[in-house]
């Protein structure tokens, strides 16, 4: 994991764990690893699999699935408490990060809050017209990567093993997630929509969205209004000035982690 800390006397008192979107680097969050730490927050990426040096690439000899992504990002939500028992532990998932966030969301696995950005259930019917090349895109996954042993490179999201990339196609043609879309998962989330976010529609971002209670989640959309001078709002522009977001992320997270004064001789109140 790629690690940047904040000031050690600011005493932070929650690790940010960033999961990246698909075939997205971890260099790209730099800027928004710094932004989160000036917020006081202790950051971590938790890279994806073979795409960063040093890691072996997707290939016929070597596959791995959406599980397999969130066992590291479970294990990573562990290690995070296992270096500090008090911490809070916030994961920041971007796009398939988010998708993986949901994925880790059970009882034993469980960060103590999320942040979904640019997150969705990308089914070709929530796309209108625009679902007809999504899915056939999508059918050409399984042929394409059963010859070549991957998805490649020069692919959506590629290079992409090619057991995760046929579920990510099972979840275009049938809307069926790798996690539950009943509301079950109660952790408090912040699900953050980019205005001009290209790959993501409104039918798209609720269908994730619905994997949480109604209660655990909060909406906010990155619009122009908040978009500073020269940035962008659309699914991987937003990372290059990501300031308002990494404050918008702070005020919600402190929002739901403030120790409030209380009277003597009772419990402090949890906002």
């Amino acid at each position: 994991m790629t690690r940047i800390e904040s000031d050690p006397m600011s005493a932070p008192h929650t690790t940010v764990l960033v999961a990246p979107a698909m075939g997205v680097p971890a260099r790209v969050y730099r800027r928004l690893t710094e932004a989160l730490t000036t917020s006081g927050f202790d950051v971590e990426i938790v890279p994806r699999r073979g795409i960063e040096e040093g890691s072996e690439p997707p290939s016929r000899r070597s596959d791995w699935s959406y599980a397999d992504e969130a066992a590291d990002l479970a294990d990573a939500v562990a290690a995070a408490r296992a270096d500090d028992t008090e911490t809070r532990v916030l994961v920041v998932g971007h796009s398939l990060g988010a998708q993986l966030a949901a994925m880790v969301a059970v009882p034993e696995h469980a960060p103590d809050g999320i942040v979904a950005i640019g997150a969705s259930v990308p089914h070709f019917r929530h796309y209108g017209l625009r679902g007809v090349p999504l899915a056939a895109l999508a059918a050409s996954v399984a042929p394409v990567a059963g010859i070549a042993g991957r998805w490649p490179r020069g692919g959506f999201g590629g290079p992409t093993p090619r057991t995760l990339m046929r579920e990510w196609a099972r979840m275009v043609l049938t809307g069926r997630a790798p996690f539950a879309l009943d509301s079950r998962i109660v952790v408090p989330a912040l699900s953050i929509r980019l205005h001009d976010d290209e790959l993501v529609t409104a039918r798209a971002a609720s269908a994730f969205d619905a994997a949480f209670a109604p209660e655990a989640i909060t909406h906010w959309r990155y619009d122009d209004a908040h978009c500073p001078p020269g940035g962008s709002t659309t699914h991987i522009g937003w990372v290059r000035t990501p300031d308002t977001v990494a404050h918008r992320i702070a005020d919600w997270w402190d929002s739901h982690t403030t120790i409030t004064p209380a009277p003597i001789g009772s419990d402090a109140v949890r906002r």
